[in-house]
């Protein structure tokens, strides 16, 4: 519920929207590719969750694959921008949303939303959870209800393969709708809080892939089949229109109410999961140990918790959820990509870890799969502007020059803090072994005399007397 309730939100309720004014009446292929490229990526997260369920999860699946600590937080970063940013532009879904019903600047309404949430963050993770739970259980009772009334609109097969922009406009508009799947990502930031992680979360995140892909290839073809898919296109709350067309527009604002819950949930677990990457991170000592406090009474990294709200609030203000949907999805696709190569190198180098979950059809040892998720990912990153292209590159490269800087430095004041006290599961350097000194005072095997003939043959009677 977790998962499905990070993945259901601003994706199909606010970008379906904008992805049908570019894939026209074939917007449902558009989601079904971007849910095989997820399905691939997906079971990889499985796989590795499984064997390595902590914190910071593609900073431990990168530096474990890797062995580069730049590399790896480059990776982290480009993840924890991306998430602020994907949370942001969710907020301002339910911002529209909100708008809609009231007449409140959008903006403020998203504002209003990041900072209710937060609260309900620094309560505790089963309360935030719980709210989150019920909170996706509308937003599935609301695409459920969108399949019901709008089936009998259906249309003939021919109908939906119109492409107004051609087979680029099918991939442009999967790059787009990836965004309705981001989220089961976040499966491995939550281990530490899990029962059983190497089962439950490879579970977890295999069903609600399954699910989700089901709900919204039915509810795409239920959306252009009610309204134009360029009257679709220009909405900034297109399955309330959706609904309003069907039973008018008292429907249209009850379907707004379930937009709501569906974008919260999503802003709630993106918020729950964004925050445990920046702690778990700073228990790698790769961000400030600022971040590694938590609340002794409700057991929250509050601190995170609030530097994540504080980021996401300053993407809100712009208000422009195409351009920030585009960049995390630039941002996730680039990840994955790097996640399936990690899994591929995993197998080899790592092939001897208990995994709770293996990938399917393998030659050997490798993985076919997570190489199909390489290419795909690949093949659709090629497919945004140059802009947001090179953007993403920057965001990426940024993270490499900041632990050039400033990780590097910490990153020996934490090996050599670990020599000083000797603590068992940090290793020093070489050159700073705790035991260096003692090594050196022992004396070596040339200097140790072994006891002459003589005198083992006078310590025999003694033994034999106390034997």
């Amino acid at each position: 519920m977790y998962i499905l309730g990070v993945i259901i939100g601003a994706g199909i309720y606010v970008i379906i929207g904008k992805a049908a004014g570019i894939a026209g009446n074939s917007i449902w292929l558009a989601f079904l590719i971007a849910a095989l490229i997820s399905a691939c990526t997906g079971l990889s997260y499985a796989e590795l969750s499984s064997t390595f369920p902590y914190d910071a999860a593609e900073y431990i699946y990168t530096e474990r694959a890797f062995k580069d600590r730049r590399f790896s937080f480059g990776i982290g970063w480009l993840k924890l921008v991306t998430h602020i940013i994907g949370t942001s532009a969710v907020a301002l879904g339910f911002g529209g949303y909100l708008a809609h019903l009231t007449g409140i600047n959008f903006i403020l309404c998203a504002l209003l939303l990041l900072f209710v949430l937060t609260l309900v963050n620094l309560v505790g993770v089963k309360q935030a959870v719980w709210f989150d739970i019920i909170m996706v259980v509308v937003a599935i009772i609301g695409l459920v209800v969108v399949i019901g009334f709008g089936a009998s609109s259906l249309n003939s097969f021919d109908f939906y393969l119109e492409m107004p922009s051609g087979a680029g406009g099918i991939i442009t508009a999967a790059a787009l709708v990836f965004f309705a799947f981001l989220g089961f990502e976040n499966v491995g930031n939550i281990s530490e809080e899990v029962t059983d992680p190497k089962r439950t979360l490879p579970r977890a995140l295999i069903i609600s892939v399954i699910v989700s892909t089901i709900l919204y290839v039915i509810v795409a073809v239920i959306a252009v089949s009610v309204v134009p898919w360029n009257e679709l296109g220009t909405s900034t709350s297109p399955l309330s229109d959706v609904m309003a067309s069907l039973l008018g527009s008292r429907a249209g604002i009850l379907m707004a109410v379930m937009a709501l819950a569906a974008t919260g949930s999503t802003v709630l677990g993106l918020l729950i999961g964004t925050s445990r990457m920046v702690y778990g991170m700073a228990e790698e000592k790769t961000l400030p140990r600022l971040f590694t406090k938590v609340s002794r009474k409700r057991r929250v990294p509050y601190v995170s918790i609030i530097l994540v709200a504080l980021a996401c609030s300053i993407f809100i203000i712009p208000g422009d959820i195409t351009s920030v949907a585009f960049l995390t999805d630039f941002g996730a696709l680039f990840m994955f990509m790097v996640i399936n190569l990690c899994l591929i190198t995993l197998r080899y180098s790592h092939h001897h870890i208990p995994r709770g979950f293996r990938v399917p059809f393998n030659i050997g040892k490798f993985p076919v799969i997570p190489a199909i998720g390489v290419l795909s990912c690949a093949g659709l990153l090629f497919s945004f502007e140059k802009k947001v292209f090179l953007l993403g590159i920057l965001i990426f490269l940024a993270g490499i020059l900041l632990y050039t800087i400033f990780g590097e430095k910490k990153q020996r004041e934490h090996i050599i803090e670990g020599a000083g006290a000797c603590a068992p599961h940090k290793v020093a350097a070489a050159s700073e072994h705790p035991f260096k000194e003692s090594v050196k005072k022992m004396p070596s095997a040339k200097k140790i005399r072994k006891p002459s003939a003589a005198a083992r043959a006078k310590r025999a009677p003694a033994r034999a007397k106390k034997k």
